[in-house]
């Protein structure tokens, strides 16, 4: 008795409950309750996003566009925010850790009605690994390019040459310029609304990478203000894969290029000359221990007179004497065989004047490695 009265209760009380679920107010509750369809990413802005923002990972592209509903100049700006703490995060992490590794980077400006200018910088990354990286080769090439474009060399070494040390510490503070390298046939190159500085744009390769990077050391090529003739300036690298700006050894030479009809005379650079300056500067490059300072030829009192002979006169005295030191092979004959065969053909007078040589990491020291255990606990943080 007690069970069936139960069972009826029971039976009765189930199609109330299925009438009061059923009614309208509880359809209104469960609507309240609803959460709204997550964004899904624009296939089309997504490839937009990482044709613009170089080495971004998909999920992360994804990302900005779903933070963003879809907004693509919205999503640009959230992956650069979040780049750049990533990185400031990172480079904290990893600011402690040696960097021997990386490259130089040398770029040289068009021939003008002075000459050209030329810079040379170093960067340097943790391994070798990270050095052979397109992302870091453009980046070596990008500062490069900024400082031969916006930053000048210290006067305080200006009686050197017309090499001249740039502080870090201003280059990195300059608005990085972009990559000079071409891009390849047929491709359009990516566009760039970044406006970053140089310690940005390394804080965010950090990020990107994952390794220790920082910029060792920079010089330009100036022009001084009572310069006879043109300045001609030739750069190159070797050991970057081909790469045109950035390699594991990079050199500038500065040559200056003087009429022998008279130092007024606009001298315009032949063939033979730019391949000279070319080839003098690949010699530097294969050749470590050369040396090239035309400053070394003391010229004799009776040739100067006392500092009032004519320049013509020096330069004429100059150009029998040996401009480099070093009895290397170059180019078939002497190197300053050479000089003076092309001086002659040109009717010029073909002054070396200054030169730089770099090799990443030289002179650089490794300290003593931790640990195997120590070496993983620092991986992991690292992460």
């Amino acid at each position: 008795m007690l069970r069936s009265s139960i069972l009826r209760t029971t039976s009765a009380i189930q199609p109330r409950m299925a009438i009061r679920m059923a009614s309208p107010h509880a359809v209104s509750v469960v609507r309240n309750f609803s959460t709204p369809a997550p964004v899904k990413p624009n296939i089309k802005l997504l490839a937009e996003i990482r044709k613009t923002i170089e080495g971004i990972s998909m999920m992360k592209a994804k990302e900005a566009l779903v933070q963003t509903n879809n907004d693509l100049e919205k999503a640009l700006e959230w992956v650069r925010e979040d780049e750049a703490k990533a990185g400031i995060k990172k480079a904290e992490k990893l600011k402690d850790r040696q960097a021997l590794e990386g490259l130089v980077g040398v770029v040289v400006g068009e021939v003008g009605e002075h000459g050209n200018r030329g810079a040379i910088v170093e960067l340097n990354c943790e391994t070798d690994f990270v050095s052979r990286n397109d992302l870091f080769k453009g980046l070596v090439s990008q500062i490069a390019s900024t400082a031969l474009l916006v930053v000048e060399g210290s006067s305080a070494n200006a009686s050197k040459g017309l090499v001249q040390d740039v502080a870090v510490a201003d280059l990195l503070q300059a608005p990085i310029m972009p990559d000079p390298t071409p891009a390849p046939a047929g491709s359009t190159p990516a566009p760039t609304h970044e406006f970053a500085t140089v310690q940005e744009s390394i804080t965010k390769m950090i990020a990107k990478l994952g390794e220790n990077i920082s910029l060792r050391r920079c010089a330009v090529v100036n022009f001084p203000e009572n310069q006879r003739g043109m300045v001609l300036t030739g750069g190159a690298t070797h050991g970057g894969d081909k790469h045109p700006y950035a390699g594991k050894m990079g050199a500038l030479s500065v040559v200056t290029l003087v009429s022998k009809q008279g130092g007024s005379k606009k001298v315009v650079p032949s063939a033979a000359v730019t391949t000279l300056s070319r080839q003098l500067t690949r010699h530097l490059i294969a050749s470590p221990s050369i040396t090239i300072h035309q400053e070394d030829c003391k010229i004799p009192l009776e040739v100067s007179n006392g500092g009032h002979a004519p320049p013509e006169v020096v330069d004429a005295w100059l150009d029998e004497r040996v401009l480099m030191r070093q009895p290397f092979i170059f180019g078939g004959g002497k190197v300053e065989q050479v000089i003076a065969k092309v001086a002659k053909e040109e009717g010029l007078r073909i002054k070396v004047v200054d030169a730089l040589r770099w090799e990443r990491g030289e002179g650089m020291v490794k300290a003593e490695s931790v640990d195997f255990a120590e070496e993983v606990r620092r991986q992991i943080e690292s992460k």
